[in-house]
């Protein structure tokens, strides 16, 4: 049973069955895909806890949680660097997707609010008369476009990459790349999304179901900056250039975002293109996840 201190996730938890997909994901040259924002950087040490098992990760939540209202506010800032070493043994599913959802959940919406932080910046600086901007805004938007592999004067492009990914459609594919967490991959190396790399000299794993694979499956030094990785795939790479486009028509229409619709449009992410589609929208689906979207991280400094 679903403690009740865990209201941010208990609708989160249908039983569903997921299996590791691997992912056609060429590497994103020339970018960063595993430098977080300088945002990201400046998080305190006391929000990073070390929960090598299952059981520690939850006293760390109820510790956190202790005599907090529970309001869309509730997601403890709690992050961990790696995976309970005992997510494989537990054979509860439920469970282990509660564990998974705690461990991503709070990660996603830091990097959101990083993300969001720069696209209200570059709004800001936008409706700012060319001549009135300042030279650290001038230099600040030119890195932005750097990051997002654009140019400064395209706005429009830069505007379309500098956006947020519904904490759903993050949950979701993590949980079919990673087997909600189980993964070679993301248990010894921090892959949840099963990002891939042709150069020889960045560490990897060989897989095991691709005979004579030309590519490796990163590893990260966090969970944190695989789940970054993530973030800058979608906000960059030319093949999900549609899911950019319907998302700028979202919030154009002044709608939130629909990561069912969002997930239509990622026909490119994987080898099984429409069958991945399916399966991404099922567990978002049968798991209540779009719940998820309308939390938000405790206020806690």
């Amino acid at each position: 049973m679903i403690s009740v201190r865990l209201v941010w996730v208990t609708s989160a938890l249908a039983v569903f069955g997921v299996v590791a997909v691997t992912l056609l994901w060429p590497e994103i040259r020339g970018l960063c895909p595993s430098c977080a924002p300088a945002a990201i950087t400046t998080i305190p040490s006391k929000h990073f806890v070390r929960a090598p098992t299952a059981a520690d990760l939850d006293r760390e939540f109820a510790k956190r949680l202790d005599g907090m209202p529970m309001t869309k506010a509730s997601v403890p800032r709690i992050y961990v660097r790696y995976l309970p070493k005992d997510l494989n043994a537990i054979t509860d599913t439920e469970q282990r997707k509660r564990i998974f959802t705690e461990i991503m959940l709070p990660q996603v919406l830091r990097l959101n609010e990083a993300i969001q932080a720069d696209r209200a910046r570059l709004i800001a600086i936008g409706q700012t008369a060319t001549a009135n901007r300042s030279e650290t805004d001038i230099a600040w938007v030119a890195e932005l476009a750097e990051r997002y592999g654009t140019e400064p004067a395209d706005r429009q492009t830069l505007l379309a990459r500098v956006d947020v990914i519904p904490p759903s459609l993050a949950l979701a594919q993590g949980a079919i790349e990673s087997g909600w967490g189980t993964s070679r991959f993301a248990t010894s190396g921090n892959a949840l999304f099963g990002q891939r790399t042709f150069d020889p000299d960045r560490p990897g794993f060989r897989p095991n179901e691709v005979e004579d694979a030309n590519f490796k499956v990163r590893r990260f030094k966090s969970l944190m900056r695989s789940i970054w990785g993530y973030m800058v795939t979608l906000n960059t790479h030319p093949a999900h250039r549609e899911f950019r486009r319907l998302r700028s028509q979202m919030r154009r229409q002044g709608e939130g975002l629909d990561s069912i619709a969002l997930a239509a449009t990622l026909t490119r992410y994987s080898e099984e293109r429409q069958r991945y589609v399916r399966l991404v929208q099922n567990v978002i689906s049968a798991n209540n996840l779009r719940e998820l979207d309308d939390l938000r991280l405790t206020t806690m400094p």
